[in-house]
């Protein structure tokens, strides 16, 4: 069987690459071809890249067209590439574009001056009246599978989507490793051996809550942060000038072993994370044994996590994050075990068994309805 697995140009990196190497893992006995859509194969070449989103109804427009029926199946990840039209057409939708959606406020707010703001309504505007002429239709046309119940929520709220499966992404669980010192880390933290309290995700500073945490560590000087992970835009908003002397800003593309040895040695996680999809970096950190704390607006982590048992969950403000911080390293030692247990329910390897079963399915269902719809043309001949 051939299968194509399709993503969006724009988001290569991060969770997404877990997801597409282990659905190829899932599928291992079919032909698997995995693409990205590249808008200059969509838009005329003379068109600006800054000017897209404004000619966003034509471009997936331009999407929905596209032929791609020399696979049996298509399963797409994100927003653009579920705009295409299959005959087989599985969506594994992980998310809204937030900031139209979610985290419309929170956007809004961060626009400075009438002119911006204006033009980010218009902005919105175009987004959801493309989602709405070219997204929900071919949800409505397809198997659609979720990766959270939080996400399936915001289906049935933005889209009128009630039929779904829900199948958990997984999160690596690592064989315990010397907890020997990161390279990365601060030189005060080495020497002073202080604590040292992390938060690792794509760089977005809204959707993050890095704002909140570079504020905790202003009231908490004891402790020592390291917030790390690949660049976003939105991380220009930060000026290094005015960051706390106790927190450290990595902004890089890291390896596995760099990832392991934060994640290793860090004593807190941080994950103020807002109206999260899933949540898979709280879960990397529970499989190392560190608790995580966490906002009540965190999304699905609200859901994955246990208050108190392997995380704590708090207001966004500074000063309960702090208190989070606190009760998590007076007891972590006690939440270890618990935080371990707790990922161990979402591995990557629980993932491919549900993804295969549910192609699996998939393909038997079929077979019974095209074995019904001869006999029944058979039927109508006699």
């Amino acid at each position: 069987m051939q299968v194509l697995i399709l993503a969006d140009e724009r988001q290569k990196e991060g969770g997404n690459n877990e997801i597409i190497k282990h659905m190829i893992s899932a599928l291992y006995d079919h032909k698997i071809q995995v693409k990205y859509i590249k808008s200059e194969e969509y838009l005329p070449s003379y068109l600006p890249r800054k000017w897209k989103d404004l000619f966003r109804i034509f471009y997936l427009a331009r999407i929905s067209t596209a032929d791609f029926s020399g696979f049996d199946i298509s399963i797409t990840l994100q927003p653009d590439s579920h705009c295409i039209r299959h005959r087989n057409h599985i969506i594994y939708f992980q998310h809204h574009i937030k900031q139209y959606y979610d985290l419309f406020w929170q956007s809004f707010k961060q626009k400075k001056g009438i002119r911006k703001k204006i033009v980010y309504l218009l902005l919105t505007l175009i987004y959801r009246l493309g989602d709405s002429i070219y997204l929900t239709p071919n949800l409505k046309r397809s198997r659609i599978i979720v990766n959270s119940q939080t996400v399936g929520t915001r289906l049935k709220k933005y889209n009128r989507i009630s039929n779904f499966s829900i199948i958990h992404p997984g999160c690596n669980m690592e064989e315990a490793i010397p907890q020997v010192q990161s390279t990365t880390l601060s030189e005060s933290h080495k020497k002073n051996e202080r604590f040292f309290i992390l938060a690792f995700s794509r760089l977005n500073v809204i959707q993050k809550g890095i704002d909140v945490i570079i504020k905790t560590a202003h009231i908490t000087p004891d402790y020592d942060f390291v917030i790390a992970g690949p660049y976003d835009s939105t991380i220009e908003n930060i000026d290094n000038q005015t960051l706390p002397t106790n927190v450290q800003l990595i902004i890089k593309e890291f390896s596995n072993k760099e990832k392991a040895e934060l994640f290793g040695n860090c004593d807190v996680f941080l994950a103020p994370y807002i109206d999260e999809d899933f949540g898979i970096t709280p879960l990397e950190a529970n499989a190392y044994g560190k608790p995580v704390v966490y906002c009540d607006d965190s999304g699905e982590i609200v859901e994955i996590q246990k208050h108190k048992d392997t995380g704590f969950m708090c207001r966004r403000i500074p000063q309960e994050i702090a208190k989070g911080i606190e009760y998590c390293i007076k007891n972590r030692e006690y939440m270890k075990t618990a935080c371990i247990d707790n990922a161990s329910k979402y591995t990557w390897n629980k993932f491919e068994c549900f993804f295969r079963t549910y192609i699996n399915d998939l393909n038997i269902q079929e077979q019974s309805e095209g074995i019904m719809n001869r006999e029944s043309m058979d039927a109508k001949k006699k």
